[in-house]
């Protein structure tokens, strides 16, 4: 045994001149879209620092939205403008003034196939080219609204809605991506279809199967527990196909899991729902619930056949971690504030300690982040500040969190300034800190290596 250890000794001296050399890398996941769930990046398990803080705005109504990531830039929308910024430094190279603006930046861009997708108040959507941020079309809806419903993509179309009031009808709406008129810059695009209901849609995200689109919706009524609805339509054609009567305003995603095959949302009267669709008929069944403690707005993360989500409680907030398949609580934890946004999960490191990283924002100052390590078979939470702002960008925030493939966090909170965060290595310049990463990969999974062998 102690002659294998030596020999697994020299591996890692030239394993470890290979990684500082670059002869090694490790890849993850640059956010192209607006609900990132899970990324493969090394995002930072202990405490971060801000690579930079950049202001757009002063409070909740002037901030932000959440950054995405596309290539080597950010993508955000303030104010009337859509800006490109440097990922590295948060420096526009770019902006574009739209034909309207969002009276609260929870709604962030939508990037696909070289298009960005902007949802804006008065039912307005807006499609920009990324390259040239010039304007290609708008979309103006009939009934109107505030942009409260991220973009989606799907199939060849791309689906969003508005919300104009708890008891007022608001639509669903799909559109096409075609360009009728190139030479234009600003062409007023036809829906495809639109599906309209009394109390409209808040947050409501969407998922598909081949056929189908599944969304929740507001009750109709004022206040939050009153019978809602789950809905079903042909995503082609905006037929009605089913519903499924649910309790309190949904205002979160549907969520699809193809681990456990089954739908996952929420509800502002704290029930988390799982179900099925029926790939045929597209009935609605199999309905499962849990009771949250509080009021439910995060969007469902699954991942390993756990659900990760958080709620409100007496206290602030709740971290939940249930079994995806029943939706019995496996463990819970307190934070400072109610986790408002979906979680992001990185499993980079997983193949190296078993471990995954759920992080997660919360409504309450001074607006940082938390990160939880969870793996199989974990009953206990196990929870760290990942990043605290300083006092003057301290705020509430109910922000989803981006990761590019440096594992590098991006945010915002209602102070109007959106956050880079890095683990410490990063202050260090590029090429050093892409040596010292993969250095610090290859010496972890060099020490599992080496337990393993001891061990037999």
């Amino acid at each position: 045994m102690l002659q294998s250890i030596k020999l697994c000794r020299k591996f890692a001296a030239v394993i470890c001149v290979a990684a500082l050399f670059g002869c090694f890398s490790f890849h993850g996941f640059a956010q192209e879209g607006s609900a990132p769930r899970v990324v493969s990046a090394l995002t930072p398990t202990g405490q971060g620092t801000d690579k930079y803080i950049r202001s757009f705005g002063k409070d909740y109504a002037t901030a932000p939205t959440s950054p995405i990531v596309v290539g080597d830039t950010l993508i955000i929308f303030s104010g009337y403008k859509l800006y490109k910024l440097d990922k590295q430094t948060g420096e526009e190279i770019e902006s574009v003034k739209a034909e309207g603006r969002i009276t609260f930046t929870t709604v962030s861009p939508l990037y696909h196939d070289g298009m960005i997708y902007m949802q804006l108040d008065g039912g307005l959507l807006q499609a920009f080219d990324y390259e040239t941020m010039k304007s290609v079309w708008i979309y103006r809806d009939p009934i109107g609204g505030q942009a409260l419903c991220p973009v989606s993509y799907d199939d060849g179309l791309i689906y969003t809605a508005f919300w104009d009031g708890e008891t007022r009808d608001a639509n669903y709406v799909c559109l096409d991506l075609s360009d009728d008129d190139p030479a234009a810059e600003l062409n007023e695009k036809s829906a495809v279809w639109t599906y309209a209901a009394k109390g409209g849609f808040y947050r409501t995200g969407c998922a598909f199967t081949d056929r189908y689109i599944i969304f929740g919706k507001d009750d109709g009524f004022r206040g939050s527990e009153n019978p809602s609805q789950i809905t079903v339509l042909d995503k082609k054609t905006g037929e009605f196909v089913a519903s499924r009567e649910v309790f309190g305003d949904i205002r979160t995603d549907v969520v699809y899991s193809s681990e456990t095959e089954a739908f996952y949302t929420a509800s502002k009267a704290g029930f988390v729902y799982k179900f099925n669709v029926d790939p045929v008929t597209g009935e609605i069944c199999g309905l499962i619930t849990y009771q949250a403690p509080g009021s439910v707005t995060s969007a469902p993360t699954v991942y390993n056949n756990r659900l990760y989500l958080g709620a409100q409680s007496s206290t602030g907030g709740k971290f939940l971690v249930l079994n995806a398949d029943t939706l019995t609580e496996i463990y819970s934890d307190d934070l400072p504030g109610y986790p408002q946004a979906g979680m992001l999960v990185s499993n980079g490191y997983e193949h190296l300690n078993g471990k995954i990283y759920i992080y997660t924002t919360y409504n309450m100052k001074p607006g940082g982040i938390f990160v939880f390590e969870d793996c199989a078979g974990q009953t206990l939470p196990v929870k760290r500040e990942v990043y605290s702002p300083p006092e003057s960008a301290s705020q509430f925030c109910i922000s989803p969190i981006a990761s590019d493939d440096e594992g590098i966090l991006y945010y915002k909170n209602d102070s109007g300034n959106i956050f880079a965060i890095t683990p410490d290595v990063f202050s260090l310049p590029d090429q050093a800190r892409q040596m010292i990463l993969r250095l610090i990969a290859f010496l972890e999974r060099l020490f599992t290596l080496i337990g393993s062998i001891a061990a037999h």
